[in-house]
């Protein structure tokens, strides 16, 4: 205890000589910045302007240790790639909740930030990591250096997986009737939910096989299933569900369109077909995707 006293003298001491000093202060920041403001693009300009500004959101895309996953081997996203799916992300996900919940809604709820990683990642027993969540902070999306610009693609690898773990966000806001998780209760299977095919889900009630993780999983899995289909596609979905599985599923349905109208006034149907339309104007040219700027 002693040693740590004395340290603290000195450093006390070798304070107030430095600062009774009549020298006056260097305005100069002994931090070089040049690096990091060299390293500032037109992209980077207009992230700021269409994410940081209006949602308080940051956007990275290139490889950071500290914001990485150590335990896959992960490659940087590519930067024409990574302007492009910013564009879509902003216009086919943040603008529709706008649209249909207001922009104070979306910068209060969308998390913070937004992190593109150029492959893919894979667990242990084979299956591909979509993408992650952390705390409704933080989403990551693999994949960007494969990125097409086709429905099923997006849909399939980003825009289930965002609109999946933004459902997340809301009901450990405002939680869901508890009723929701015995509709299926003893029939969710953990870890194991990758031994099942989609159909065979569907015919056990749940809208997809990693739905029969657990409630909460099922839960985000059907709300996001059920806006990035049209209502077509849900049809025969419920098609191959069957009888019993289309009731099952049928039920979940309800009590989830039940709480986003009682919980955030938000009409499920409204929000797919936003959803759908802005979609389509992605893939049919609408949107413009020319890239920003050049590395």
């Amino acid at each position: 205890m002693k040693k740590y006293i004395v340290a603290l003298s000195i450093v006390v001491s070798l304070f107030t000589l430095s600062s009774c000093s009549e020298d006056s202060l260097n305005s100069d920041s002994i931090f070089d910045v040049s690096d990091v403001q060299a390293r500032q693009n037109d992209f980077d300009v207009w992230l700021k302007k269409n994410f940081t500004d209006p949602y308080n959101i940051r956007v990275i895309y290139r490889l950071e240790d500290m914001e990485t996953d150590l335990e896959h081997t992960a490659a940087p996203a590519d930067f024409v790639n990574s302007q492009k799916l910013a564009m879509i992300v902003k216009y086919a996900w943040l603008e529709v909740y706008d649209e249909v919940a207001g922009i104070d809604f979306t910068r209060t709820y969308a998390p913070k930030i937004l992190h593109f990683i150029g492959s893919p990642l894979y667990e242990d027993n084979g299956t591909m990591i979509l993408g992650t969540a952390e705390g409704g902070l933080k989403v990551t999306l693999n994949l960007i250096n494969y990125l097409r610009i086709d429905r099923d693609f997006l849909n399939t690898y980003y825009f289930h997986t965002m609109h999946h773990e933004f459902t997340h966000i809301l009901h450990q806001t405002k939680n869901y009737d508890t009723d929701f998780e015995r509709i299926s209760e003893g029939e969710y299977v953990a870890g194991d939910w990758y031994l099942y095919s989609d159909r065979e889900a569907r015919q056990l009630g749940f809208i997809r096989n990693y739905a029969m993780n657990q409630p909460r999983e099922d839960f985000a899995d059907m709300l996001s299933m059920y806006i990035i289909h049209t209502p077509e596609e849900w049809d025969d979905l419920m098609t191959e569900a069957g009888t019993t599985g289309s009731a099952i599923i049928s039920q979940k349905l309800e009590m989830i369109r039940d709480y986003m109208d009682s919980q955030w006034n938000i009409d499920l149907d409204e929000l797919r077909d936003a959803v759908n339309r802005r979609m389509e104007d992605v893939v049919s040219g609408r949107l413009d995707l020319t890239p920003i700027a050049e590395l």
